[in-house]
């Protein structure tokens, strides 16, 4: 008998067994029983009417930021980070972050986001790995590593042996707890915030212990142009350069790749993570994503943080991941499909752990969402396919349940892992104390 099934929902498994009306049977953290009538469970909830599938995947945030939502408004890039987001990170201690990172959880998982990969500050990483592991966040989480100034943002990092010896010791605390369910990525937080000796480290650790390499690539056409006159040259020329652009590496943004840099891309198994609100809001531009997937590329979808942002919402990043490429490139540029899948499978592809996670298939970890279709903005939609509903109609606050590692963590809506009330109390408190410690540029 399964301990948890979710009864009688339209079931997209992103999977072997394609989409059907039936049930999804949940055993020991893992799926054990997809169809028609799977048997009595323990648990049972009521799935009829909405559409079950894979918890999505986020492959780019920062819950470090979360308590910065709306501080940092209508701003370039350049601005954005050297006026608010470096001075405010700055701030943090461990109490501020781990509110940050628990309301930020918190958001993600009521908003049916299962999994994140997620880039911090360079200090107080502890804290966000905390928050993650007491809500039930299946989350990829490392330390911005940061040893070279980089002009123009002001961004000063660290002592490079003592930036090492935190990576060295987030890896041994972190990597695999939670039975599993938390890992640690190696992040540099750009190529030109680390050292080429620290990228090199950076990328052999990841070797060794099979980590994920996470940063930021092409963001900014100024920021690419001001890297491209320098030795190293453009961004993907040196990661190819430093051994670092590989399978492990998992890129955000990706808007003003040249030629050069698309062929690299092309023939390297790297990945893509496309934060399509981000990129509007700070106006860095639009990625090129249909030619990416057309060229091989596997692209994922994050939201970024909520300085950038302001929400962390897997639905609205792919409603638009599937509208703005439609004007240049027509109709048919980005299917419903092809959008889910950039935020289920191809986010579990960026992070290593597609065998395991981001489709709904017998043995494979229980990270499931149900979500509502009865709201008037999804209705009516019986002839539709579930997956044009979810893309095009669904909102964050639609999600009705979610399991991770077979864990129901929201029913009914209702975050069963935490009080949010007393989260909010919480940043609310931390923010104050945070902005107290900084005094910012008039905007």
């Amino acid at each position: 008998m399964p301990e948890l099934v979710l009864r009688g929902g339209t079931v997209i498994t992103m999977g072997a067994a394609g989409t059907f009306v039936g049930d999804v049977g949940i055993d020991g953290g893992r799926i054990v029983a997809l169809g028609a009538d799977v048997g009595r469970g323990d648990v049972e909830l009521d799935a009829r009417g909405q559409v079950v599938a894979p918890g999505l995947v986020q492959a780019h945030v920062h819950l470090c930021q979360t308590l910065l939502r709306g501080l940092a408004d209508d701003m370039d890039v350049i601005d954005w980070l050297r006026e608010r987001i470096w001075p405010l990170e700055r701030a943090h201690d461990a109490e501020t972050m781990g509110a940050s990172a628990r309301l930020g959880a918190a958001e993600l998982l009521l908003g049916g986001t299962t999994t994140a990969l997620s880039m911090e500050s360079v200090h107080h990483t502890d804290a966000a790995f905390e928050a993650v592991e007491a809500l039930g966040l299946r989350a990829v989480i490392g330390k911005a590593i940061m040893d070279q100034w980089e002009p123009g943002t002001e961004m000063i990092g660290e002592e490079t042996d003592a930036a090492w010896s935190d990576v060295l010791r987030l890896v041994e605390r972190w990597h695999g707890a939670a039975g599993g369910r938390l890992q640690v990525a190696v992040s540099p937080r750009g190529t030109r915030n680390a050292t080429v000796e620290m990228w090199r480290r950076c990328v052999a650790l990841a070797a060794e212990r099979d980590l994920r390499l996470h940063t930021h690539v092409d963001e900014n056409r100024g920021q690419a142009a001001r890297f491209a006159a320098t030795a190293e040259g453009r961004d993907l020329v040196a990661l190819d350069a430093w051994g670092a652009l590989g399978p492990r590496m998992v890129m955000a943004h990706c808007v003003w790749l040249d030629d050069a840099e698309r062929t690299l891309l092309r023939e390297s198994g790297a990945h893509v993570c496309h934060c399509p609100s981000a990129n509007l809001k700070l106006a860095s531009g639009i990625a090129p994503i249909p030619e990416y997937l057309a060229d091989g590329v596997n692209v994922a979808l994050g939201a970024d943080g909520a300085a950038c942002n302001n929400r962390l919402d897997a639905f609205t990043e792919m409603r638009l991941a599937a509208l703005i490429h439609k004007p240049r490139l027509g109709p048919r540029a980005m299917p419903a499909r092809t959008v889910l899948a950039m935020a289920t499978l191809g986010g579990a592809r960026a992070l290593g752990l597609a065998d395991e996670i981001g489709s709904l298939d017998v043995g494979k970890r229980a990270d499931v969402i149900a979500v509502r279709m009865d709201r008037p903005h999804a209705w009516p939609g019986t002839a539709s396919d579930p997956a044009d509903r979810l893309v095009y109609a669904s909102q964050a606050t639609d999600v009705d349940h979610v399991v991770v590692d077979g864990r129901l963590v929201v029913r009914s809506g209702v975050l069963q892992t935490a009080d949010v009330a007393t989260l909010q109390v919480d940043a609310e408190r931390a923010r104050r104390t945070l902005l107290g410690r900084v005094r910012l540029p008039p905007s």
